[in-house]
């Protein structure tokens, strides 16, 4: 017999019940698997966020390790550049040379030369980081894998950067490492050519031939240590020389009789008729180069290159240097624009030549800078433009005077030479 009408509808119901319940079954299984690809999704995001990470914790340490020891060669190189007269190197060019490349790895290692040996760097690290959680819930989830999928990407490209960046910082300070080494080197060549003069005492001979034996030895001590007292020991040579010469030429006589550095309204003065004792002077003072730098900081800042190109210069330095110039253009000639033994500023420790010892330096945009502030720092263009029958000298827009900014300031509102401004002479017996 067929079903019964009950019987169908029971069946019925019976298998809308099953369908149902197969269904939900279905849904519940579908959204499981989505929750745990989007958890699955967010780990594989904060693994890929944490490595990132680590690489660019890694790549800061080794550019703080590279500017560590940037620092150091920087410092050096700036104590090199400060200490080495162009005069006593084999090839002066090789100073240039160490100064472009001081300026690379400053730029590179975002390093300040503060003064010449003491140098800063400015950190860079990285930002810190938290270790995210697991949000609640699918959505959440996954658009914090997606916001750690970005940062990881960010991550790993600021790493790659850093680390060229330590490259490029090591490549610098080993270029600048190898032109420290140039100088000494071109010190080295320079006193091995040089012909030590006979009057000087032997004494002085001898500890001109163990510094310049010391050149050639890192063990010796640094470059800048080691070029200065190569070049110091050169001076002891020339002044005991000097001294001697003098002392033939008198009958065994003293060089400077009673002679005294002479003031002027508290003005230490050295032009043509007022000198100093052969004895006077070691170096450029303390507050001559703490000025220069402030200077050359503030030009630097403006795009403005400076350097000092000639600094102290002793008393028998300068005898070489006038007689050689007396020697090629004669004595008339060579009083113009180089001081006799005694009457050089240079001698002072208060004055030096800048970047290059020519006219066209004061058309240059540094020279005309120099011009217009170098009152600022308390230095004064000691021989100006249309003063030779004043000073004595020829324009020299490259030579400062240091007088200390209230003076310097005052010499140069006035407009006068510094002769004029004190109201001296300078002119040779």
């Amino acid at each position: 017999m067929g079903s019964s009408r009950k019987d169908r509808a029971i069946a019925r119901r019976t298998f809308l019940g099953f369908a149902a319940a197969f269904t939900t079954a279905g849904v519940v299984g579908t959204i499981t698997t989505d929750n745990a690809k989007a958890r699955a999704a967010f780990d594989d995001a904060l693994s890929a966020w944490t490595s990132a990470g680590e690489a660019m914790d890694a790549s800061a340490a080794s550019f703080s390790a590279a500017q560590s020891d940037a620092v150091t060669v920087a410092a050096e190189a700036s104590r090199v550049l400060e200490v080495t007269d162009p005069e006593m190197i084999d090839d002066s060019a090789t100073l240039d040379t160490l100064r472009a490349s001081l300026d690379a790895l400053v730029a590179a290692g975002l390093l300040t030369i503060v003064s010449p040996g003491e140098v800063t760097a400015s950190p860079s690290e990285p930002e810190p980081r938290s270790t995210p959680a697991a949000p609640e819930g699918r959505e959440a989830q996954l658009a914090q894998a997606q916001a750690l999928s970005a940062q990881a990407t960010r991550l790993a490209d600021a790493a790659a950067g850093t680390e060229r960046s330590v490259t490029e910082l090591e490549s610098a300070a080993d270029t600048t490492r190898g032109r420290i080494e140039a100088v000494v080197a071109a010190a080295a060549a320079h006193g091995a050519a040089a012909e030590v003069p006979e009057l000087a005492t032997q004494e002085t001979k001898d500890a001109y031939a163990t510094a310049l034996g010391a050149l050639a030895d890192p063990a010796a001590g640094s470059a800048s240590d080691r070029i200065s007292a190569y070049q110091s020991a050169w001076t002891a040579v020339e002044d005991s020389h000097a001294a001697a010469e003098a002392a033939q030429s008198r009958g065994g006589g003293s060089t400077d009789d009673d002679i005294q550095p002479t003031y002027v309204n508290g003005i230490l003065i050295v032009n043509k008729t007022y000198r100093l004792p052969s004895w006077y002077g070691n170096g450029l003072t303390g507050d001559t180069l703490a000025a220069f730098e402030r200077m050359r900081a503030e030009a630097a800042s403006l795009g403005h290159n400076l350097w000092i190109a000639s600094g102290f210069r002793s008393y028998s330095t300068q005898v070489s240097v006038y007689n050689s110039y007396a020697s090629r253009d004669g004595s008339a000639a060579a009083d113009r624009y180089s001081a006799r033994p005694g009457h050089s500023e240079h001698q002072s420790g208060l004055a030096f030549d800048l970047n290059t010892i020519t006219e066209s330096f004061g058309y240059t945009p540094e020279g005309q800078w120099v011009a217009a502030n170098a009152h600022r720092f308390g230095f004064i263009v000691r021989y100006p433009q249309g003063k030779e029958g004043v000073t004595g000298y020829i324009w020299e827009p490259w030579h400062l005077r240091y007088l200390g900014v209230d003076v310097a300031t005052a010499v140069y509102n006035s407009g006068l030479s510094l002769e004029e401004y004190l109201g001296i002479t300078s002119s040779y017996d």
